[in-house]
């Protein structure tokens, strides 16, 4: 038995079962959890993120946050990575912008990140495009960021969040937990009903807004709220702006969005715990909440498609396959496909877009 699994039966014997949320915080995030150990990025990993399909991802992001830049900061700023990864992302941005009007000389790079062995490749990876080290600071959670305008933006690091998931059952809320069959060996989901009366309230009226019924579910991530709302205070009192791409919606979803994923394949969530990656989709329109009650006053939600058009992918694909080969072609083609297409990820994912002022004043 490997050693998470053994966390978190003894969870389970101390409580006689426990919620996703706490199942997930220690599958991903326990000492020796998935995003501590697991160098999981990649066609060699368990999955493939859109700065590993194209350079054009990168490279559209890293335009639009320069722009952002001079037109709204034009000083010294934070330029912060959420969970960057092999470092690919802020890699492709630095590259981009590296001949930008001394732009670089303007920035402190903040990158957070738990994964000791992630940070050496993030390491190595800024060091290809002769980057200053010097200039970049890794940290293990957003606290400890020093207070300046800020640029920060994320691929993929709200989903991995835990979340709690509550049904609805002849009138009474069930949450879904997981316990450990002791004569079987196996973890198995079942329903606990729900006694606390605040949780019940919140519960209903997010039933009552997002028209839910009897038997579908509702996901609630206090963990991904706690984080957003820190960041949007943070961009509040310092200014500047929040890049969000991630899988998720912004209108009610009444079904589980939980998933594993290993070798690029689909699994059984409760299989291989701290072996595999579990995500479920953001909740967007409650992030979009979230920034309204911290009064910010610029909050722009895109598909990826859309996002990415409207900021040159296009041209920019033009551009480079001009003086490329006819295999170099096919390549930034299919990149450039997977990550605009309606059937793959230009639909699937989304992007918010959250700054303290009108970015197009």
């Amino acid at each position: 038995m490997n050693i998470v699994k053994r966390k978190i039966i003894n969870e389970i014997n101390t409580c006689n079962g426990i919620s996703w949320e706490k199942f997930i915080d220690i599958c991903l995030f326990s000492q020796d959890g998935y995003y501590k150990k697991t160098q999981s990025i990649g066609k060699k990993g368990d999955f493939t993120t859109s700065p590993e399909i194209s350079q054009l991802f990168g490279e559209i992001l890293g335009i639009y946050i320069y722009n952002f830049w001079q037109k709204k900061i034009n000083t010294n700023f934070n330029l912060i990575e959420l969970g960057p990864g092999k470092g690919i992302l802020i890699s492709d941005i630095l590259r981009i912008t590296k001949s930008l009007n001394y732009f670089h000389s303007f920035m402190q790079i903040n990158l957070i990140e738990i994964n000791k062995k992630f940070i050496e490749l993030q390491k190595k990876n800024i060091q290809k495009i002769n980057f200053n080290l010097k200039k970049v600071i890794w940290h293990e959670n957003f606290s400890s960021i020093s207070d300046k305008p800020s640029i920060i933006f994320a691929n993929e690091f709200f989903d991995c969040l835990p979340i709690r998931q509550f049904v609805r059952i002849n009138n009474d809320w069930n949450e879904k937990k997981i316990n450990f069959n002791n004569n079987e060996k196996r973890l198995f989901i079942y329903n606990s009903i729900v006694s606390d009366d605040s949780l019940i309230i919140k519960l209903n009226n997010h039933a009552t807004k997002y028209n839910c019924g009897n038997n579908q579910i509702i996901e609630i991530s206090t963990k991904r709220e706690v984080y957003f709302d820190k960041i949007c205070k943070f961009i509040k009192k310092n200014s500047g702006i929040l890049i969000i791409f991630d899988y998720g919606y912004d209108s009610s979803i009444h079904h589980s969005t939980l998933q594993s994923i290993n070798n690029h394949r689909y699994t059984h969530i409760l299989d291989r715990p701290g072996q595999q990656d579990i995500t479920s989709f953001v909740n967007f329109a409650n992030f979009k909440e979230i920034c309204i009650k911290n009064k910010l006053n610029y909050i722009k939600f895109f598909s990826q498609k859309n996002f990415l058009i409207q900021n040159g992918i296009v041209e920019r694909k033009n551009k480079i396959i001009t003086n490329s080969t006819n295999e170099q072609r096919m390549d930034i083609e299919q990149g450039f496909q997977r990550l605009i297409s309606d059937n793959q990820m230009g639909s699937l994912f989304k992007c918010l877009v959250v700054s303290d002022s009108n970015i197009y004043e």
